[in-house]
């Protein structure tokens, strides 16, 4: 029956340093304080074969308010974003699939704005979560909780002050697919949690299998 449980893969979002997007010419920095916030929609979905098939899906959605000024960016309003992990599986017995895991991850993010370009130096912390598990099929298949655990993550990120500009990268690995999504958008005030609905209508694991699903 163990053999069947699997130690929960670990998305990493953004392992890079350094991102940057400046296509266009950029706004300059703001003389007095100003809000905008970063808005994360990152879609990521690891699969493949072995001895049966594997699918896992990551998803980190919501906004990150942040306030800009002469004397740097920090954090401002919602800094909490939705994580959901989706996994379904099969082995020559089994068929599995798992509750969708959901768990808030926290953004701090500081920095600083230079010829119209923003700065910052973002710190994201992933508690641990987990998800019941369902196998069906053999009397020997079992139901159990998958733990996914929690780590933290740092990274830097250069983006013009140009509301609307976004970043996209694509989650490159072996079995991988995805993109992670940045995206800055202006506000009159920081962003405030209460007001904010930040959890896909939709399980995300079928979303991208469907995704990456050739045509009829």
């Amino acid at each position: 029956m163990n053999r069947l449980k699997l130690t929960g893969i670990l998305f990493i979002v953004c392992s890079c340093c350094l991102m940057a997007v400046q296509n266009v010419k950029a706004a300059a920095c703001p003389s007095t304080e100003s809000y905008a916030m970063i808005y994360y929609n990152h879609q990521l979905l690891n699969s493949y074969v072995a001895s049966g098939t594997y699918s896992q899906a990551f998803g980190l959605h919501g906004p990150v308010g942040i306030e800009i000024s002469p004397s740097g960016i920090v954090t401002a309003g919602n800094n909490s974003l939705t994580r959901t992990i989706d996994l379904v599986y099969t082995t020559p017995n089994c068929d599995c699939l798992s509750d969708t895991a959901e768990s808030i991850v926290t953004v701090t993010i500081n920095g600083y704005c230079s010829n119209g370009v923003l700065y910052m130096e973002i710190h994201e912390v992933y508690p641990n979560s987990s998800a019941l598990v369902t196998c069906t099929g053999d009397d020997d298949c079992p139901i159990y909780t998958q733990p996914f655990p929690g780590t933290t993550n740092d990274f830097n990120m250069e983006i013009d002050y140009i509301n609307g500009t976004t970043i996209t990268q694509p989650y490159m690995c072996d079995n991988c697919s995805g993109t992670y999504s940045w995206r800055l958008q202006f506000t009159e005030e920081p962003p405030d949690p209460d007001d904010i609905d930040i959890v896909p209508l939709a399980p995300l694991l079928h979303l991208l299998l469907r995704q990456n699903s050739p045509l009829p």
